[in-house]
């Protein structure tokens, strides 16, 4: 569904639930990407069989295991994959990077600078060949948690301390080297709010955006990531507008301090979802947020994101009707 501005998508990762493909619900995240690799073709398959029923329009590829890399795999070439997207109407509007291992990864260890360079010029080759513009690149924790050796001591204080002015100029000096090598195909790398990051509360993303090349590292808000962290999506959309490419239209219950979470990677990230809400049924202020779009006449891909929906079809019919019958006429 489109209005004359905006033009509607969703992030793969909407269609990670375990039990919707009928897998076990206490399956672990290795073991669904082992599941997903050993048949990428009919996920991917069945995932844009379900994009296209839901209504939308385009699709942006997510973290692991539907990445560029996965879809290579499945589909053989840029090309064969694009030809699947045609056949369901469908857009390849962005595509999703790693940035915890990637840019994380890279500021623990210099070595590992080449790693990450090297990525880049593969994930911006095949956005090129997929007439795509834009890489949505996660970000870096802001306290101890890490992927393999989660830290489950972690205080309210640890969450609530700023960042070290240091930690974002190292962050904003790898961003920035990775934008020069996007901007080389003319891609742009759009940071994405992760909450709990050194990038997604209001005073941090506008520290990052002021150390790093409005022209190649833009930003792609999310305003469940936003609010879930305790910030305010909307002024965030408001401050930064001109550099954002695209955003993420999640909603919230309500704020969730990330000392609470505990476990490794995906414990944390289920225990996350609890928070999330369908587009329009949280706490995030959407008719000011379309307001901030009619005002600035901003254009461009709406990604409703849904992670691990146990209904992706239905939750994303629901938040598409939602923006239709409340949001659409305020920015005809």
């Amino acid at each position: 569904m489109t209005t004359d501005h905006i033009s509607w998508g969703t992030n793969l990762i909407t269609f990670y639930d375990a039990a919707y493909w009928g897998l076990p619900p206490e399956i672990t995240h290795p073991q669904w990407v082992a599941a997903f690799l050993a048949s990428p073709f009919s996920f991917f398959e069945q995932m844009l069989d379900g994009v296209r029923e839901a209504g939308l329009e385009g699709v942006e590829l997510a973290p692991a295991p539907a990445g560029f890399e996965a879809a290579l795999a499945a589909y053989g070439s840029a090309g064969a994959f694009t030809e699947s997207l045609d056949r369901r109407g469908l857009t390849l509007t962005s595509s999703y990077a790693p940035g915890r291992q990637l840019v994380g990864e890279a500021m623990a260890d210099p070595e590992l600078c080449a790693r990450a360079d090297a990525y880049v010029h593969a994930h911006c080759r095949f956005l090129v060949d997929m007439g795509a513009d834009t890489i949505v690149m996660g970000n870096v924790s802001r306290s101890r948690f890490g992927n393999d050796s989660p830290d489950d001591t972690a205080t309210a204080a640890d969450f609530e301390e700023p960042v070290d002015r240091e930690v974002h100029e190292r962050f904003a000096e790898h961003m920035n080297r990775l934008g020069r090598i996007a901007g080389k195909y003319d891609v742009k790398i759009a940071i994405h709010t992760d909450a709990y990051s050194v990038c997604s509360r209001n005073n941090d993303i506008a520290t990052v955006l002021s150390l790093t090349d409005p022209d190649t590292v833009q930003l792609c808000p999310d305003a469940g990531h936003i609010t879930l962290d305790g910030g305010d999506a909307v002024q965030v959309l408001s401050d930064h507008i001109d550099r954002i490419p695209t955003m993420h239209w999640k909603d919230c219950f309500c704020p969730l301090s990330g000392h609470v979470l505990r476990g490794d990677q995906k414990e944390r990230h289920a225990q996350m979802l609890k928070n999330f809400r369908v587009l329009g049924s949280g706490i995030v202020d959407w008719t000011r947020w379309m307001h901030v779009l009619a005002d600035a006449e901003w254009e461009g891909w709406a990604t409703e994101e849904i992670d691990n929906s146990p209904d992706p079809v239905g939750e994303l019919r629901r938040g598409r009707q939602y923006f239709n019958d409340v949001l659409a006429p305020i920015y005809r």
